[in-house]
């Protein structure tokens, strides 16, 4: 794998986080952090949460498109966030991915975003902004199986994601730190938002099978028509697996 410090215009990229100034509870001293730095700490994690994509994906100008929009509830979780609805073929299912790299950062022991959709073709960065050294790794299960080793903060690795499906993403240091990277072959898929709503853009007029995916919930799928310019709303609800 590719490994190189950041530069000036990554730093930028990824929001110009100073991680040498950022101390979370788990730092190479092991010191505790005072009320005050959680606060500071926690605040960095949701400003980042919100600037850096959850989705890359290269959708096509289509005359006369349609959408897929609704609510997906997730039964007995904290919030309706970070379910995927994605529609399974449209046409030959052969897009172009998007040229812009995914980006998955680790950050206050956490892997932000948390969840990452992305098209089959994509190159994801996963730089290192937390005050501590991590080892990316993905487990056997997984749809892209790899091992990026150990590095330490300000250095960048990446990995092309030319597979279809779940890739769990862990780190050998930190057994609490867990993430998501979702690749589809189109680029006709959403996430939710903390209340689950959800909208599927520029999608051409037909009847197409709509899918979910969630971390912890039961995948479930339904027959959607799109008309042309205007939008369909499918909700989901979700339920535990067995």
């Amino acid at each position: 794998m590719k490994k190189y410090l950041i530069s000036g215009v990554l730093a930028i990229s990824y929001l110009a986080f100073s991680c040498n100034s950022l101390v979370w509870a788990q730092t190479e001293e092991k010191k505790a952090l005072t009320a005050e730095e959680a606060a500071e700490a926690m605040k960095k994690l949701e400003d980042a949460q919100q600037k850096l994509k959850k989705a890359v994906k290269n959708v096509p100008k289509v005359d006369n498109a349609g959408s897929i929009t609704g609510v997906v509830t997730c039964l007995k979780m904290r919030n309706n966030a970070d379910a995927v609805v994605f529609i399974e073929k449209v046409g030959d299912n052969k897009f172009a991915p998007a040229s812009e790299h995914a980006i998955i950062d680790q950050l206050n022991l956490t892997y932000v975003p948390r969840v990452v959709a992305m098209q089959k073709g994509t190159t994801v960065d996963f730089p290192n902004s937390d005050a501590v050294r991590h080892n990316v790794f993905s487990p056997p299960t997984a749809a892209l199986q790899f091992n990026l080793g150990t590095y330490p903060t300000g250095v960048v690795k990446e990995v092309l994601f030319d597979v279809v499906g779940e890739t769990p993403l862990l780190c050998n240091v930190h057994a609490e730190m867990a993430g998501y990277a979702i690749t589809f072959e189109n680029p006709y898929f959403a996430l939710t938002d903390k209340d689950g709503n959800y909208t599927i853009e520029g999608v051409p007029p037909g009847k197409y099978v709509v899918k979910t995916w969630h971390e912890k919930l039961k995948e479930i799928s339904q027959e959607v028509a799109v008309e042309a310019g205007k939008a369909t709303t499918t909700n989901f609800e979700l339920k535990r697996r067995r």
